[in-house]
């Protein structure tokens, strides 16, 4: 018999199509086994809506956690329109209000950017930095509380 320290070409191959045949029939596998956790969940979802009692929970209640209304799922939050209507009124700001504080922001050497009576970014931070100067908090929002403190001309 003829020994050789190299592979016969065929031979190799035949080693890349087993190869190549393992690796398809693995993902076939993977492909399988997660199509059947897939149909398990989808089945176990309504399954679970019919059984669900206090007694059988797929996850445990803490006091956190929000009452559930039923199959429907969560619903909206409670709002309440007056509040946030008087909310807007009292804090919204008109475009000639805005300029007024812009204007007010620059005489005391803060830059609000343009006089444009648009409450943007560097207007915002212009109060900001004069609020910091008098020792206020930073504001969110340029509104009617936040800018009670800017000297009047």
């Amino acid at each position: 018999m003829l020994e050789t320290d190299r592979l016969d070409p065929s031979f190799r191959v035949l080693l890349r199509e087993g190869s190549r045949r393992r690796e398809a029939t693995l993902e076939e596998f993977r492909e399988w086994i997660a199509g059947f956790l897939a149909i398990g969940l989808v089945l176990a979802v309504p399954f679970y809506g019919l059984v669900s009692t206090p007694d059988f929970t797929l996850v445990e209640q803490s006091e956190a956690a929000e009452l559930n209304t039923g199959l429907g799922g969560f619903g909206p939050p409670a709002v309440n329109p007056v509040a946030i209507l008087t909310r807007l009124e009292t804090n919204q700001l008109s475009p000639s209000d805005i300029r007024s504080v812009q204007t007010r922001l620059k005489e005391s050497g803060f830059d609000p950017g343009p006089i444009d009576g648009l409450a943007g970014k560097r207007t915002l931070a212009a109060l900001n930095a004069y609020r910091q100067s008098v020792r206020l908090t930073p504001a969110l929002v340029v509104s009617r509380e936040t800018i009670d403190a800017l000297p009047v001309r």
